[in-house]
């Protein structure tokens, strides 16, 4: 695993590793540093990206393990060779990309490599590793770097909430905001963010719903009505922002980014949907969390 910073990069690359590139876009082609609760956790080249994940082919350093299918990049925004691994490709959520370190491949590079590796007689522009997977020495090291990075693929952060309880169905079922209360054991107070949505309710909860109403748990479900703004939270642009915040909080990650999604659902009503106008209350709730020291402890469990 790579730690921060990396022994053995020249100090000409420290200031690129510390700061990154300045890019908060994932493009194919860059090198990015993954991290989740302010830890390096890979290293990667962008293969390709989408709104919400991005396929990325795991990026060793000099000094640890490699060997073919490894391909060497002989130079690298961090002033050292690097192996790639581009038939180690997987998929991430968005929300571990920390920093662009810069070009490690140019557009044209990856293509040449994707078709070498779809087996269209083409040249891969990168030399092998030399030895296999299959030497005795790399075995179990192949296997820690499949079984890592696939841990990394099933990484979610934690903020999605898949039990957001549709209110409007309980209402349809016979039930009601005093019923729903009383119910959980709740005082109206304590209900409110999960009948609003703002929380998702606890399997417990629901399953005392659905019991109370003599329905099925999956019938008071909705989806989650704040879905895009959770995938636009998971945007490195606002990583450091997040990384700041644990800093001045002490909570871990998945902590901030559940209390910044309950921020953003207290805030003003702002009928606008553009990126600018999510962008804008993601920043404000963010500034929040943490701060109202009548709340006490806002996390949110």
């Amino acid at each position: 695993m790579v730690v921060d910073r990396p022994s053995g990069i020249p100090e000409s690359a420290y200031r690129v590793w510390d700061e990154g590139a300045g890019s908060v876009a994932p493009h194919p082609g860059d090198l990015w540093v993954l991290s989740w609760d302010a830890e390096v956790v890979g290293l990667a080249l962008i293969a390709s990206a989408r709104d919400d994940f991005v396929l990325v082919w795991p990026v060793t350093l000099h000094d640890e393990n490699s060997f073919a299918p490894g391909r060497i990049v002989d130079h690298s925004p961090l002033g050292v060779p690097v192996t790639l691994w581009p038939t180690r490709e997987t998929g991430i959520g968005i929300h571990l990309l920390d920093r662009s370190l810069g070009r490690l491949l140019e557009s044209e590079e990856v293509r040449s490599v994707m078709r070498a590796l779809d087996g269209d007689d083409a040249e891969s522009p990168l030399a092998a590793a030399p030895g296999t997977a299959r030497d005795a020495d790399n075995v179990a090291a192949d296997r820690r770097l499949v079984e890592y990075w696939t841990e990394l693929c099933f990484h979610t952060g934690g903020v999605e909430a898949e039990g957001t309880l549709d209110s409007s169905q309980v209402q349809a079922e016979g039930g009601s905001p005093r019923w729903a209360a009383s119910a959980l054991g709740l005082t109206p107070q304590q209900l409110r963010p999960i009948w609003d949505g703002v929380v998702p309710a606890t399997n417990e909860q629901l399953a005392a719903l659905a019991e109370g109403l003599n329905v099925d748990e999956a019938a008071l479900l909705r989806p989650d009505p704040l879905a895009d703004v959770v995938t636009r939270l998971a945007s490195p642009t606002f990583k450091s922002a997040i990384k700041d915040k644990m800093t001045s909080t002490g909570w871990s990650e998945a902590e901030i980014r559940r209390s910044v999604r309950t921020e953003y659902t207290l805030a003003a009503r702002d009928d606008a949907a553009t990126t600018d106008a999510i962008d804008r209350k993601l920043r404000d709730a963010i500034s929040r969390v943490g701060r109202d020291a009548r709340r006490g402890d806002d996390r949110v469990e």
